[in-house]
């Protein structure tokens, strides 16, 4: 994840197992009935090496959210980052970054939009993307007389590109990433027209 580039080897692979311990636990238990003894006995840790990273299991939860979206963020913006704009009509197998994302998190996706954590994850995820969307993109209009909002129309896209993703992680992956990659890449091709890449220095 993102902010382990940055740390020490062994703080990596500490927090690395604090992330996998929680989320195993919350596979089994409600967030609420998750202890930082559980936590701390499953990971093999101490109590102060918890304390050293995190002053609560709730710190632990925000730090593995904002990792995922850190990280889907950058899965999202990788086949454009050195474009200045999109041919819709030339997608083919675009999405396959954002969706090796979902595939190699798939543990930590599934558990955090289950049942067992109250907090609405995927409401929060589809806000990320949407975000992004809104932020990157400038639709062009190549239809007379309709004068779309494009505010509304990157939401439109965001919000069914996060919705259909999320109901392949949540099936557990029934198709291969590249299949279905390209089956997102026909359904965009529906769209006309090209998009164009604004605030090219934030992608970085």
């Amino acid at each position: 994840m993102i902010e382990f580039e940055y740390l020490d080897k062994r703080v990596r692979r500490t927090k690395l197992d604090f992330y996998n311990a929680f989320i195993e636990l919350l596979k089994q238990k409600k967030y609420e009935q998750i202890t930082i003894k559980d936590i701390i006995s499953l990971a093999g840790y101490s109590r102060g090496s918890f304390y050293n990273h995190y002053r609560e299991k709730d710190d632990l939860l925000n730090e593995i959210i904002d990792s995922l979206f850190h990280e889907a963020s950058r899965a999202q913006r990788a086949p454009y980052i050195n474009e200045d704009s999109i041919d819709v009509l030339s997608l083919e197998n675009e999405a396959i970054f954002i969706l090796r994302h979902f595939k190699e998190y798939g543990n930590y996706y599934q558990t955090l939009l289950g049942e067992n954590i109250r907090i609405d994850f995927r409401g929060q995820l589809s806000n990320q993307v949407v975000a992004i969307f809104l932020e990157d993109f400038d639709m062009e209009d190549t239809t007379e007389g309709n004068n779309l909002d494009k505010d509304l129309l990157n939401k439109y896209y965001g919000y069914g590109l996060i919705g259909v993703i999320l109901d392949w992680v949540i099936a557990d992956f029934p198709s291969e990433t590249e299949d279905f990659s390209k089956e997102l890449g026909k359904i965009f091709k529906y769209s006309h027209g090209t998009t164009r890449i604004k605030n090219k220095r934030r992608l970085h």
